[in-house]
């Protein structure tokens, strides 16, 4: 597996880490709002129901005040009110002689509330600091709420509170004074508009928590379900995007694997075509060397021999023996395994191409033309580079000679712009057909004859340009013949 490959799956993976953590924070905070929404509405249900059953109570008070209370025939339990004994007709006699007693809003809503504090799960009392009857004497919870009414701060009050172990809602209202409570509670001293005291209701929660506890049960149960189904998903779509990855690296592998063997094939194609070169290159430096080899015989078979002459015999042979072995170092380079990137100029990389090819093209009398106007370094694999240009000039010159060019020609420019070097090759060779301009990039694409084409050469030239030296390789018609333009990346200091 290569290095690329194990960088994206650890993007994989850390992208659907992020996507987890992410979707666990959402359905949390969704769950933790859900419930807190929940608890909020049940305890508001709760209070609503403490103030309908105030003003339930609070609508009968006044309902008795407006009446100035009501008369009930006196028994054990609706005795004559002690409290009321300042109210002169506070018990009277009918017509026919039943006794009554008053009964003040008061003594009717208490009487009330004990006789039916269960029937609407609510328990109410109604109380004060300022007392007229004992028996509505506050709690402690009742006090501290009368002190905020009188502190004038707030007139209605309510807490949550556990009590035996069992949860409550404590709910009171103030009651302000109206001038049908003055006929009981004027001698308190109270005035129309004063806060005389309160109604306290108590209810019990159970009923309100026990269908929050199920409102939330069906809440979590929902989020729970909905959290697999997406860790789920998640894990379907990582899983299949993975396999992805692997057969995208597997076919990525399998096309590396074949460019090698193409690269190979290519360079195997190069060896004919080089040995064909080093012929080319050595001819000359071989004839020479005969010449003078035969002189040295014929001085000796003249009886003419002469120290200067042997001496100049022998340094023409070695400067020709230094040429041969100059030219192998060159193609010996070519062949060299190019396994680092290496900083080189361009130009320097164009001269040991020449220097190569050099020969087979003045052998053919193809003149070259080069124009250098980039002193930029580039960081590349050189040989590979190298074997981009013999490629190139090699099809070059094959072009010229195939269609009888009189005045052969290839036109190397080497120059730059901000961020790139480039190299264009041009022949004048009349250009390429343009109906094969689009495959001559093509693997196994050649107009030569099988016997001498593989037709891998422009192949492995724009496979090595894209893919090892990160640039691009194009080509064009011009108005004299085909051009090629590589570019390439410069070296970021």
């Amino acid at each position: 597996m290569n290095k690329l490959f194990h960088i994206k799956l650890k993007k994989l993976n850390k992208y659907y880490i992020n996507v987890l953590i992410i979707l666990t924070i959402v359905i949390a905070f969704s769950l933790g709002w859900n419930i807190y929404n929940e608890s909020t509405h049940h305890k508001n249900a709760a209070l609503e129901h403490a103030r309908n059953s105030f003003v339930k109570d609070l609508m009968f008070r006044k309902w008795v005040a407006s009446h100035g209370g009501v008369y009930v025939f006196p028994t054990e339990k609706t005795s004559p009110n002690q409290y009321l004994a300042h109210i002169p007709d506070r018990d009277l006699i009918t017509t026919t002689g039943k006794k009554l007693t008053l009964m003040n809003p008061a003594y009717t809503l208490r009487q009330l509330m004990e006789d039916y504090e269960g029937m609407y799960g609510a328990k109410g009392h109604i109380t004060s600091l300022k007392l007229l009857n004992p028996r509505n004497k506050p709690n402690d919870w009742e006090i501290k709420a009368l002190k905020l009414f009188d502190s004038g701060k707030q007139k209605e009050f309510h807490e949550f509170l556990s009590k035996d172990g069992k949860k409550y809602i404590y709910y009171m209202k103030a009651l302000v004074t109206r001038e049908s409570c003055l006929k009981c509670h004027k001698q308190q001293g109270y005035k129309v508009g004063d806060i005389r005291g309160g109604v306290s209701i108590t209810i019990p929660m159970k009923k309100y928590n026990d269908d929050m506890y199920s409102a939330i049960y069906k809440i979590v149960l929902a989020h729970l379900v909905f959290y697999i189904i997406a860790i789920l998903g998640l894990f379907y779509t990582y899983k299949n995007l993975k396999i992805s990855l692997i057969e995208q690296e597997k076919l990525y592998e399998e096309n590396r694997r074949k460019e090698e063997v193409m690269l190979a094939q290519s360079r195997h194609a190069a060896m004919g075509e080089m040995i064909s070169m080093i012929a080319h290159q050595w001819r000359q430096p071989i004839a020479i060397i005969a010449m003078w080899a035969n002189n040295i015989t014929a001085d000796i078979d003249m009886d003419e021999i002469d120290d200067e002459n042997f001496k100049k015999y022998a340094f023409n042979i070695v400067t020709q023996t230094e040429h041969l072995s100059q030219t192998i170092d060159d193609f010996r380079n070519f062949f060299r395994p190019d396994k680092k990137r290496e900083k080189v100029l361009i130009k320097d990389v164009m001269e040991e191409c020449l220097s190569v090819i050099g020969k087979s093209l003045e052998n053919n009398n193809i003149e070259i033309e080069k124009n250098y106007q980039s002193d930029n370094i580039a960081k590349i694999h050189s040989r590979e580079l190298m074997q981009v240009y013999i490629n190139i000039i090699k099809n070059a010159k094959e072009a010229v000679i195939e269609r009888n060019i009189k005045d052969k020609k290839i036109i190397i420019d080497i120059y730059e712009d901000k961020n790139h070097i480039i190299t264009t090759i041009k022949d004048n060779a009349l250009g390429i057909d343009e109906g094969i301009m689009q495959k001559i990039f093509d693997p196994y694409f050649t107009t030569k004859n099988v016997k001498i084409g593989t037709g891998l050469g422009l192949y492995m030239s724009k496979t090595i340009v894209e893919k090892h030296l990160n640039g691009t390789i194009s080509v064009k018609n011009t108005e004299d013949g085909a051009c090629f333009t590589v570019i390439l990346p410069k070296d970021k200091k």
